[in-house]
């Protein structure tokens, strides 16, 4: 029963335990369901109407659909101009020589060509390769080819329609959403690690640190792939009238920004993981001091963060009273001290929390 249980769980659920609405908002579900459906409607609309494949509207469908409503376009439009390239090889090839191997191999190569060409990469071509040879296949003839090509348009359009209902919401709205989210978990961090260097009087624990980093690290991912959905909706707007380009644009520069302090909130950690595994530790009035620096950064994430709820790729205030003060606190600590070690770390941690500062403030 618990295997059964897990195999329906969703990635991601909003609150402390499954309710129906996380399932049916689950992108793996709602594709297998979509995708079935518009396979199931092109066949049967196939079968219904004269002059449509419908065994080729439904494989058209299925292999169409796609996670955004701006890929399953750019998908639909390249199955049918792939189509067009590779049958109009094959059906000359088979009038010259009759159908043979000879001219299977001759579609096939036409369709890795034609993806090529539309930059489709390995999997589109094979996409191609198997819509072509439904399209051309034995006994062929014009009437045939006619309704097999009308059975491609039925299901690229039953695709293009059932892939806007995959994802909940606008692919560029949902990279912003994922964005923000690792914004405010890297400002989270930051707090947790500014708490730690209160508590211990500037002793940092080996294993608080690995799972810092740790963290860090997963943030990083979970941001990269926040900036690879942006990117994709913006390459989308291209070919999706619900995109808007400008939006799409500010979201790409917004998931940057939050690259940019998850890039160096690991610099962060990586440093303490190093100096962790040492006996000196910082001056306790260090400690508190860059305590100081990394709990105002984190202010600076999270207003940036919020800003860029309602407007992406707006910058946080850059006259920040507060981390200021706090800067020229560590610096005047920084000043006073002789040994090497706590030197270079704090100075270290210092220099990213700037830089997170600057990239993120006007």
């Amino acid at each position: 029963m618990s295997a059964l249980r897990n195999f329906f769980r969703p990635l991601h659920i909003d609150g402390t335990s499954i309710q129906l609405r996380d399932v049916f908002k689950a992108p793996y579900l709602r594709l297998a369901v979509i995708t079935s459906a518009a396979g199931t409607l092109g066949y049967f609309i196939g079968g219904n109407v004269p002059r449509i494949s419908s065994t080729t509207a439904a494989i058209t469908a299925i292999v169409s659909v796609r996670h955004t409503f701006h890929e399953s376009i750019r998908e639909g439009v390249n199955q049918v101009i792939g189509v067009v390239i590779g049958g109009t090889v094959a059906y000359t090839m088979m009038k010259l020589t009759g159908f043979s191997w000879m001219a299977v191999l001759v579609a096939i190569l036409s369709c890795f060509i034609a993806a090529r060409l539309l930059k489709l990469g390995e999997e589109g071509a094979i996409a191609l390769a198997v819509t072509v040879i439904l399209v051309v296949g034995p006994y062929v003839s014009t009437d045939t080819i006619e309704s097999r090509f009308y059975g491609v348009l039925l299901g690229a359009g039953l695709a293009i329609m059932g892939s806007y209902f995959v994802r909940i919401g606008s692919p560029q709205s949902r990279a912003l959403k994922a964005g923000i989210a690792q914004a405010h978990a890297l400002a989270t961090l930051l707090e947790e690690i500014s708490q730690e260097l209160t508590r211990n009087a500037g002793r940092v624990d080996p294993s608080r640190a690995v799972r810092w980093l740790s963290q860090s690290e997963f943030i990083s991912n979970e941001v990269d792939a926040a900036l690879e959905a942006a990117e994709s909706a913006l390459a989308g707007s291209y070919w999706s009238p619900v995109i808007s380009r400008k939006e799409a644009a500010a979201i790409v520069e917004q998931v940057k920004l939050t690259e940019v302090t998850a890039s160096t909130v690991k610099s962060i950690c990586r440093e303490l993981l190093i100096s962790s595994g040492r006996s000196q530790k910082l001056p306790e009035l260090l400690a508190a001091a860059l305590s100081g620096v990394l709990r105002a950064t984190a202010g600076v994430i999270t207003e940036q963060a919020e800003r860029a709820a309602e407007q992406p790729a707006t910058l946080a205030d850059e006259d920040n009273v507060d981390w200021v003060k706090k800067r020229e606190d560590a610096v005047e600590r920084l000043k006073n001290l002789d040994e090497t070690q706590p030197l270079l770390l704090g100075g270290s941690i210092l220099r990213d929390a700037e830089k997170i500062t600057e990239s993120l403030s006007d």
